[in-house]
């Protein structure tokens, strides 16, 4: 299947978001003191690297 160029603008749009909000999360993550809210961070951070590497693995 071909993507058209606004779809993968859109896919780009999206990797990116991922990438930010991983990095973002793991930031928290390591900045938190409450150890439930760390893990919670981490989780996340986790999910979303999941989203990026699943949307990757697609693309390819």
């Amino acid at each position: 299947m071909q993507l058209s160029t606004k779809e993968l603008l859109y896919v780009d749009d999206i990797l990116s978001m991922q990438q930010n909000m991983t990095k973002t999360l793991n930031d928290f993550a390591t900045r938190c003191q409450d150890p439930q809210l760390k893990a919670l961070c981490q989780n996340l951070a986790d999910r979303c690297q999941n989203n990026f590497n699943s949307l990757l693995k697609h693309l390819s």
